[in-house]
């Protein structure tokens, strides 16, 4: 009795301080800035769209910069905004950069040198603007004015990535914010404001040595920018800022391209620079930093390959020991597609120089994981497995998140991913990662294992292909793994019967979606497999709309979901900005999808049988063929490709393996073509 009493009165006890610490707890910073803006509905506000990260390869969350279109920024997640202001000569506010319509905002990366990370160059008819790198932690802005009107530039607590300020002082020279940051204008700007939010009245005179402080975090700087001008800004760190251990070249692709489409050759330059700027540590990730602050195998094995096909090789490796030494990440558990995409994934960065070094070191993981496979198509009960890793918050008390798979059935792993059972996805990268396994092996003479795996494979395929007309295994997912990545498909008029049927649920009769695609990723790959159908203009078709359809347009980013898909509630607890999220961006699967598909266009290596054949120019429509073109870089499984399209005549290079090669349905028949295999130089 005793002891159940004092069960009870632990158990009121508990609930009290709940209760106070309820009452007495601060509001979250995005709670702060909702009711501030209904509060005074009438200032301006960031726009909280379109956010596009900004950071050193490798930099930490928290040292992540964030720009929104129209030039708002912020130097690092959780600091302050910066943003300008257009006003009349009474200072009441015309436009701010968060407010011109996005159709008067024209947005470019631009890479001001070739050895750091691209700056954002923004256009509008009031004023030119360039935010970009000066080193770990500085940032310049460089300004120029177009309008008669005085323009301000604001320093605010809110922003893309906005936070509570507690000081501001201005000594004349320059602006201490928060005892940590310094913005320092050139030349010298004499009209400086400091104060509270709510009152912006105009400065007037010279404002030197002022200073503020508050707690409530609602403080604001205003330097008055007079005339049509041209001014730079430094804003620094005082901190000794954190110097990533990644060792990489150019933040940008390795494929050099001249080709007549003009978005062609920037997209791909833009989706390597975002997925380079997302990284942290030495590891990837699948979305926007913090929203997204985990490896996640899935998502990351394609941006592993987008980076080594992009000319990234060297720093693909270094990200990928992870997905060697673990089986299971990410923040579902233990999934039943990871062993199948990690040996997809190490088997592409592998396989193009057939390093020794590289195979030995990766031969037990690769053994682990093709075992893991085996079990996972014989085993008679329900197989879990431990994971490594974080998971997202919502699902950390599931029972199921070490449920790898269910009893095996018709030869088929009844797998778990997504919260569903996408079989034929499954099945479809288990069969590429027993492929991957056996051609590892054979590169370390191991056949006994080779010989296994290659053939349970070949049996994996054939019952995916029963599977597939069963209305029972119906899943998009089924629909952007049959052709790329896995060459499961052994009958390409079956599966594109599928596949045409998908494509008309889900689009209109202008072959555009139905509706916005939530999961870009998949869209994305989907149009892949038409380029593996020889039908390249449903893809062309798909990359137009993207490109039509930008999260943040002219730099290539697109969105996830619909508001924060996975959150680990770091915008929500930490941020003053991005507190209306429409969406998760910028994607880096989605990236990578981007990437590996504009990289298919220009050269593939088709494994629907035993010996691989190079495809060139699968997505070249007729028209660039008017037009001398270029390609050089391109990374395959068989090695680099080079080649160049000149009067008529086609010459190829691959630095790698020989293989036969076939040309894009873009080209004549009969077209004269040089080939050339060179030894790849490790």
């Amino acid at each position: 009795m005793r002891r159940i009493l004092f069960s009870k009165l632990a158990r009121i006890v508990g609930l009290t301080l709940v209760l106070v610490w309820q009452a007495t707890a601060q509001p979250s910073a995005r709670e702060a800035v909702l009711t501030a803006m209904r509060d005074r509905p009438n200032d301006p506000w960031p726009r909280g769209r379109g956010h596009v990260v900004l950071a050193l390869p490798g930099s930490r969350e928290e040292d992540k910069a964030y720009y929104e279109p129209g030039g708002g920024f912020s130097p690092a997640f959780a600091t302050f905004g910066v943003s300008l202001w257009i006003t009349d000569a009474q200072g009441n506010i015309q436009a701010t950069s968060d407010s011109i319509p996005l159709d008067e905002v024209r947005q470019t990366l631009v890479w001001t040198d070739p050895k750091t990370i691209p700056g954002i160059q923004t256009e509008t008819p009031l004023y030119r603007l360039l935010w970009s790198s000066a080193g770990a932690g500085r940032w310049r802005l460089q300004l120029q004015s177009r309008t008669r009107d005085h323009v301000a530039l604001v320093v605010r607590s809110v922003g893309p990535a906005g936070g509570a300020l507690e000081s501001l002082a201005w000594d004349g020279q320059r602006l201490l914010i928060d005892q940590r940051w310094t913005l320092t204008p050139s030349p010298r700007v004499s009209q400086v404001q400091l104060g509270p939010e709510r009152v912006w009245r105009p400065p007037q005179g010279q404002n030197s040595g002022q200073g503020w402080s508050s707690d409530n975090g609602w403080g604001f700087a205003r330097f008055a920018l007079p005339g049509t001008g041209q001014w730079e800004f430094l804003l620094q760190d005082t901190r000794s800022p954190s110097v990533p251990a990644l060792a990489y070249g150019r933040v940008r692709s390795g494929v050099e391209l001249q080709v007549p489409d003009p978005a062609f050759a920037p997209c791909l330059d833009a989706q390597v620079a975002h997925l380079m700027m997302g990284l942290v540590g030495k590891e990837t990730r699948p979305g926007e930093p913090n929203n997204y602050p985990l490896n996640w195998l899935r998502d990351d094995s394609y941006v592993l390959v987008a980076l080594a096909r992009a000319g990234q090789l060297a720093l693909a490796r270094q990200l990928c020991v992870p997905f060697a030494e673990h089986d299971f990440f990410g923040g579902f558990g233990a999934e039943a597609d990871a062993p199948g995409l990690a040996l997809w994934a190490l088997g592409e960065l592998a396989a193009p120089h057939r390093d020794a070094q590289f195979d030995r070191w990766l031969w037990p993981h690769v053994q682990r994981k093709a075992q893991l496979l085996e079990a996972m198509l014989a085993t008679p009960r329900p197989l879990r497995e431990p994971f490594a890793g974080p998971v997202v918050p919502a699902y950390r008390s599931r029972p199921d998140l070490d449920l790898v798979c269910e009893a095996a059935t018709n030869g088929l792993i009844q797998g778990r991913m997504d919260w569903q059972r996408p079989v034929l996805f499954v099945n479809a990268v288990g069969y590429r990662g027993l492929l991957e396994a056996a051609a590892v092996a054979d590169r370390l003479h191991q056949t006994t294992a080779a010989s296994r795996w290659r053939a349970r494979a070949a049996s994996l395929r054939t019952a995916w292909s029963r599977a597939l007309p069963a209305p029972r295994q119906e899943n998009e997912r089924t629909y952007i793994a049959g052709l790329y990545p896995t060459w499961v498909v052994s009958d390409p008029a079956a599966y594109g019967w599928k596949l045409q049927g998908f494509w008309d649920d889900t689009h209109d009769q202008f072959d555009q979606p139905k509706t916005p695609p939530l999961w870009p990723y998949f869209t994305l790959a989907e149009a892949h497999q038409w380029l593996g159908l020889r039908q390249p203009e449903r893809a062309w078709g798909t990359l137009r709309w993207f490109w039509e359809h930008q999260a943040s347009p002219g730099l290539y980013t697109w969105g996830e979901g619909q508001g924060e898909e996975n959150s680990f509630g770091r915008w929500e607890r930490l941020a003053r900005g991005w507190v209306k999220p429409p969406n998760v961006t910028p994607h880096y699967w989605a990236a990578a999808e981007m990437i590996l598909l504009q990289l298919d266009m220009l050269a593939y290596v088709d494994e629907s049988n035993l010996e691989p054949v190079l495809v060139i120019g699968a997505g070249v429509p007729r028209a660039w063929l008017d037009h001398p073109l270029t390609v050089a870089g391109v990374g395959t499984r068989l090695g680099v490709v080079d080649w160049r399209w000149q009067d008529g005549h086609l010459g190829v290079t691959v630095h790698g393996h020989s293989c036969p090669v076939r040309l894009g349905s873009g080209f004549a028949p009969g077209t004269p073509m040089a080939i050339r295999f060179e030894p790849h130089a490790l």
